[in-house]
């Protein structure tokens, strides 16, 4: 008999496996809302009426990526880390911790708490 230890995906489920934290979309303090609108070419009104659809251009280019569950989630709150794949040869996992801690509070204003992520949820 063949048991399967490691994580298991196929067509019909997504997931997410990363260092980072969550981000209370609504804790985002408006200035720097502000200040993320001018410096990603985006209307303030629009990442304070809809957050979760400029996360791609605030994240963009920072080696940060994101998850908001699945579709059935409220979308108040992203998952925001850097994935292990993303991890340097050399970097220690304090360092990856510490560098996805220094790129949030860049991007979004506020300090998380940064730890090991691990989402998955049926699409199917």
């Amino acid at each position: 008999m063949k048991i399967k230890l490691s994580f298991v995906t196929n067509s019909s489920s997504t997931s997410f496996v990363a260092i980072g934290g969550s981000i209370q979309l609504d804790a985002i303090p408006e200035d720097y809302i502000n200040s993320i609108a001018k410096r990603e070419g985006i209307d303030p009104k629009e990442v304070l009426d809809e957050p979760y659809e400029c996360i791609e251009d605030i994240l963009r280019g920072s080696g940060l990526d994101y998850s908001f569950g699945s579709e059935y989630d409220d979308q108040s709150s992203v998952f925001v880390g850097i994935p292990y794949s993303n991890m340097k040869d050399d970097e220690t996992l304090k360092e990856l911790k510490d560098r996805t801690q220094l790129l949030i509070i860049e991007k979004f204003g506020i300090a998380v708490s940064v730890g090991h992520i691990e989402e998955c949820w049926r699409d199917g």
